[in-house]
């Protein structure tokens, strides 16, 4: 609703009126060409479905559910009918985002409308009053063609999905909240991760042995021997030779360079840089279709790295002459010419990703690091290349060579305005060819190889958007299914056992669909759809054929395919040693909870634990019943110290009693982890208290003289506060009142 009232405000000169109708609002204004009406979709209105025969997922036929034909059922009513009561239409306008799925959602709704004479489509990449209203003034036809490829995806991403997820888990006996979710770029996204950590496993490291050398010509320099030594023999022959001999210079070199600024920002390269601010991408899209709806920034979903020439690049530097950025955009203002950076990749949809606007309110938290981010890429890619001066010196040593590197800035350029990158220097004097230099240290160092590292966040949807995974719209989401469906977890990303297991089971036939190929190529015949090459009904139904192979072949190994998820699922993480036995410890992840087991049967730790909080051994055993205490670490609150037993009377810390019964008041968690008071007879009693998540708490025996809760002192770094858990309590009130006058 809120780009819908901004394309209003605009388009109206700021009358337009918010109405409504059948429970669903719109937007009325006039113009020039009289009475229009605004109508906001927030998301698809049809939905993609099977016939309801196929609902019961143990009974259905998947191969019956493959060749079934798919149903779109009315996803949002409300707009619907909303769109069905509107009467006397002369002229439509689609307005949604200018890409695939903000297509198919403008097609979506002339379902519902009736009658219209004329039907246009506004194509704008920012909402700011210019591009608008330039917009509106330039309208163009509606792309059928780029409707249709999303549907296809849609239709194949269903068919791929619901057939798989359903085999798997009815198989592997995972159904309800535990079913085991594929997707057609979720399965071999998560392939890449099992992959890696495979390597990982199996690497098997190589000696290897380095030598340095101390150089001393006014200041002190490094140099290293050229080669990697993988003999001991041979690096003792070596390090003997050189040992308390000066170097003559071989070859000595520099040139200036420049260190180009980076490309404009494409919804990749975005994500991958919030991911380095420890903004998951899933949060930073979300901050950035806000900031885009608010007219701060232009559409953040975008493959585009080229700005094309119509965007007033040193008008909107001047506008952020108004912001905080101010010294940074004279900077780029006070340059003869501006000449923007350029990437590989151009395309007509979409701009990159630059500030339109600055924030009328000042942003805070995460917004605020988003735009700034944003603003600084921007102001960067405008701003002239670093330039360093770049040397090398081979010097030889008893006839063994080694190379020393230097590296001086003769201009931060860019840097001083993107201050997420630092250039280093690394001193090296000048020096001449056969000039002789003092050694001061020798020094022999034993190394090894080591494994290839995990992906993190960043490089992950790098690797994505080469191997063609996903689409810019869809990369942070897969990321983010594989963490909440518990295959991966962490960043650096690693896969969880029940993610290991899962792809080991794909694995046990000869399937591409855990291969980046099959869905590179679906990406291609999406983009032949889009431009009229391909029909939507053929690249569907070839694509049925290829998972009626798929499903044959699995189908085939139903037995293998159980008992190796089961078995990795069931195996969890271990995170130490039982105290009792020595047995393995191990935490094993469901959807809604979680399982702390010893790898001893016999042994007595076997305890469900609610929520998915991130456990740890403290190697202290509880006072009350001798088990092992863990720590609980739950997003957004304090650790906590817990007995392994739930049960154990140890957890049950009580803060006073209930108002409402006169029972016992303990924290307790939510279904979404937040700790609250709750009383010890419910369900019989249903009294509870919202807590603040971070923070020690300590009872106090007092209770308030207002509504009878327990009081309670909350301890949060150098703050201790007395509050009483009722937040709408007078005592908290009067609390704020004294506070104040203090």
């Amino acid at each position: 609703m809120d780009a819908g009232r901004r394309i209003s405000y605009i388009l109206s000169d700021k009358t337009s009126k918010q109405k409504k109708t059948k429970n669903m609002s719109y937007i009325e204004f006039d113009d020039e060409n009289g009475k229009n009406i605004l109508v906001s979709l927030s998301g698809h209105i049809l939905e993609s479905d099977f016939p309801e025969k196929f609902n019961d997922w143990v009974k259905s036929d998947l191969n019956s559910l493959i060749d079934s034909e798919i149903i779109y059922n009315v996803k949002n009513k409300r707009a619907a009918s909303s769109l069905e009561s509107f009467k006397d239409i002369n002229r439509i306008i689609i307005a949604t985002d200018y890409d695939r799925e903000g297509e198919l959602i403008g097609v979506e709704a002339l379902r519902f409308i009736n009658k219209y004479s004329e039907l246009k489509r506004a194509k704008f990449s920012a909402l700011t009053s210019g591009e608008v209203k330039d917009a509106f003034k330039n309208l163009i036809n509606v792309d059928y063609g780029l409707a249709d490829s999303a549907r296809a995806r849609e239709e194949i991403d269903l068919l791929w999905g619901a057939v798989l997820t359903r085999f798997f888990s009815v198989t592997s006996n995972r159904l309800w909240k535990d079913f085991i979710s594929v997707g057609r770029v979720q399965t071999p996204t998560l392939a890449l991760i099992v992959d890696r950590e495979e390597e990982i496993n199996n690497f098997v490291p190589e000696k290897y042995y380095e030598i340095f050398i101390t150089f001393h010509k006014k200041i002190d320099f490094i140099g290293k021997y050229i080669e990697k030594i993988k003999n001991k023999e041979e690096a003792d022959k070596i390090f003997s030779s050189i040992n308390n001999h000066n170097g003559i210079v071989k070859s000595f070199k520099k040139e200036e360079k420049d260190v180009f600024k980076p490309i404009p920002f494409n919804t990749t390269d975005f994500l991958r840089e919030a991911s380095r601010l420890g903004i998951s991408p899933a949060s930073a899209m979300n901050i950035a279709e806000k900031l885009y709806m608010s007219g701060l920034i232009s559409y953040p979903r975008t493959d585009n790295t080229v700005y094309q020439k119509s965007i007033p690049l040193k008008s909107i530097a001047e506008k952020l002459l108004k912001s905080e950025f101010k010294n940074e955009a004279e900077m780029v203002l006070s340059q003869d010419k501006i000449y923007p950076s350029r990437g590989k990749i151009e395309t007509t949809d979409h701009p990159p990703i630059y500030p339109v606007n600055i924030p009328k309110k000042a942003l805070t938290g995460a917004y605020k690091t988003i735009y700034e981010l944003i603003a600084r890429r921007f102001l960067s890619t405008l701003y002239k290349n670093a330039r360093i001066e770049s040397s090398e010196a081979i010097i030889n040593v008893n006839g063994y060579d080694f190379i020393s590197h230097g590296q001086k800035i003769l201009d931060n350029g860019w840097f001083d305005i993107y201050k997420y990158r630092k250039l280093k220097e690394i001193k090296l004097p000048d020096l001449d060819e056969g000039e002789n230099v003092k050694a001061k240290e020798w020094n022999m160092e034993e190394k090894f190889t080591e494994p290839p590292k995990r992906y993190d966040i960043s490089g992950l949807l790098k690797t994505m958007e080469s191997l063609n995974l996903g689409t810019k719209s869809t990369r942070h989401d897969i990321i983010q299914k594989l963490n909440d469906r518990n295959f991966a977890t962490g960043n650096p990303i690693r896969p969880t056992p029940l993610g290991v297991g899962f792809i080991k089971s794909v694995n046990s036939i000869d399937s591409d669909i855990a291969k980046p190929d099959m869905t590179s190529k679906l990406e291609k015949e999406m983009d032949q759809i889009a431009v009229g090459l391909k029909k939507r009904e053929n690249v569907v139904n070839e694509s049925k054929q290829m998972l009626h192979d798929v499903l044959k072949d699995f189908q085939g190994n139903k037995e293998g395919i159980k008992s190796t998820i089961n078995e990795y699922a069931n195996k969890g993480e271990v995170i130490g040693k039982c105290p009792i036995d020595s047995g393995d410890i191990s935490v094993v992840k469901y959807r809604n909870f979680q399982k702390i087991k010893c790898s001893n049967e016999n042994c007595k730790i076997n305890f469900n634990l609610s929520g998915n909080a991130l456990i740890q051994l403290t190697g202290k055993s509880c006072e009350v019943c001798s088990l092992p205490l863990i720590k609980v670490i739950r997003k957004g609150q304090s650790p906590e110290t817990r007995c392994v037993d739930p049960n154990c009377s140890f957890n049950k810390n009580t803060y006073g009693k209930c108002p409402g019964d006169g029972g016992d008041l303990i924290i307790r968690q939510s279904r979404y982890g937040k700790r609250f008071l709750g009383c010890t007879n419910y369900p019989k009693c249903t009294v509870t208290y919202p807590l603040p998540q971070k923070g020690l708490l300590m009872k106090t025996d007092e209770v308030c003289n207002h509504c009878n809760a327990p009081l309670i002192v909350l301890i949060n770094g150098k703050r201790k506060w007395k509050f009483c858990p009722n937040m709408k309590c007078e005592y908290n009130r009067k609390d704020k009142i004294a506070k104040t006058k203090e």
